[in-house]
């Protein structure tokens, strides 16, 4: 790990208790909508397993197991033990039978067979290198599998633009993420199908992918 992440681990061990609190504060009261979006976007059958990466303390989980079919896995990866215990404590209260989560860097992480799907909610930006991060999610994508992203990333094309930008890069700064406008870029050059859809005037991007088969 980098100095940046190594730091981002002691903050989100220390914000693990109160990330949910903090998380609806910084998406201006929208966490609960932006977390169904996510999981409206999803496009996998029953069978499919899913990683969520940088899966805090599983946030979104209760919106995706409210789209997916039943008999989809679930798998939850973040390098906070302390997110982990709480993601683990929720599964344990809400008896998530499909759903198992790791304490561990995304990038030790091999699933026994290439997936279905990929989620970063919230989670990308906040990884020192978010294209390095984005090849890994890629390389354990099967041919024809998804990728969904929601996260801040900064945005030109509209006049109120440069106004949300001055906010995500504000927000930053406190939740420890790094805005990285290279990521639509990277996305639109290996993969297909993308569609982008901005959330919260900006603030938020939804980005739904498909690796090539």
């Amino acid at each position: 790990m980098d100095v940046r992440q190594v730091s981002n681990q002691k903050k989100y061990d220390l914000a693990a208790s109160s990330y949910d609190f903090i998380a609806y504060l910084m998406s201006l009261g929208q966490a609960s909508r932006l977390y169904r979006e996510v999981a409206g976007c999803l496009n996998v059958s029953p069978g499919a397993t899913i990683v969520e990466l940088g899966c805090g303390p599983a946030s979104v989980i209760p919106s995706l197991l409210k789209k997916i079919p039943e008999k989809v896995k679930i798998i939850g990866i973040d390098f906070s033990e302390q997110m982990i215990t709480i993601a683990n404590r929720k599964k344990e209260q809400n008896q998530w039978a499909n759903v198992h989560f790791a304490c561990m860097d995304m990038y030790d992480f091999t699933p026994e067979k290439e997936v279905d799907a990929v989620v970063f909610c919230l989670a990308l930006t906040a990884i020192p290198d978010s294209i390095k991060a984005l090849k890994k999610a890629i390389s354990i994508l099967k041919p024809g599998g998804q990728l969904v992203i929601l996260d801040s990333i900064p945005l030109k094309s509209r006049w109120y633009h440069p106004f949300a930008n001055i906010y995500i890069f504000a927000k930053s700064t406190i939740v420890g993420a790094k805005p990285n406008k290279a990521i639509l870029n990277y996305i639109s050059n290996n993969l297909v199908n993308v569609a982008v859809k901005e959330k919260v005037f900006g603030v938020y991007t939804l980005i739904s992918a498909f690796k090539p088969e």
